[in-house]
């Protein structure tokens, strides 16, 4: 689902779908998505693993490769030891520094979390995440918005500024019980991966 797909989504379940009168601008809806995206990302990232040649006597690996970096997960140098040698390591802008210097030859490999993207061409968010994305969106939208909603509403009748807002209040805590157990799930693979010293 691209972002006029979810921008679309949304907007139904909002039912805020009559282009000539809608409550919410696409930039206010795109906001929230983003937002979501964001979240999302932070609790169940993509996991992405490069090789970066080393450079002799040096600590310092070159990271500007690594495109909508969230965090650097481990620093595996030498490569394919068993059981496996993990660098210590701290980074800054663009640059990583492991404990061990590098000889120029050999690769070290690093494992690092990624933001999701979505936009008008593409997304990353697994398709069993997307309504997980269209709630937490809804959720802000209706909260926020429910200040303007009294005579524009459809979702409670009569008193729809109250239930407008109760509507997104319950959107959200459902939305973030979910993202907390994606959250949890992330956390046991990674420590199954990777043992705390």
């Amino acid at each position: 689902m691209n972002l006029t797909e979810m921008r679309a989504r949304v907007r139904e379940d909002l039912q805020d779908e009559d282009a000539a009168n809608y409550r919410f601008t696409n930039d206010q809806v795109d906001g929230a998505i983003e937002r979501v995206v964001r979240e999302f990302s932070q609790a169940s990232p993509i996991q992405e693993e490069d090789e970066i040649t080393t450079t002799a006597d040096d600590r310092e690996l070159d990271i500007s490769s690594l495109s909508d970096l969230l965090a650097i997960v481990s620093v595996e140098y030498p490569m394919d030891l068993t059981p496996p040698y993990y660098q210590r390591f701290t980074s800054w802008g663009d640059k990583l520094y492991m404990t061990d210097e590098g000889d120029g030859t050999k690769k070290a490999r690093v494992r690092w979390h990624k933001w999701h993207t979505l936009d008008a061409a593409s997304s990353t968010i697994p398709q069993q995440f997307e309504e997980l994305i269209i709630l937490g969106a809804t959720g802000y939208l209706a909260s926020s918005a429910s200040v303007y909603t009294v005579d524009r509403a459809t979702i409670a009748g009569r008193h729809a500024t109250i239930n407008f807002s109760k509507w997104g209040q319950q959107r959200l805590d459902r939305y973030e019980k979910k993202l907390r157990q994606i959250g949890t799930d992330s956390r046991v693979v990674s420590k199954e991966l990777y043992a705390e010293e």
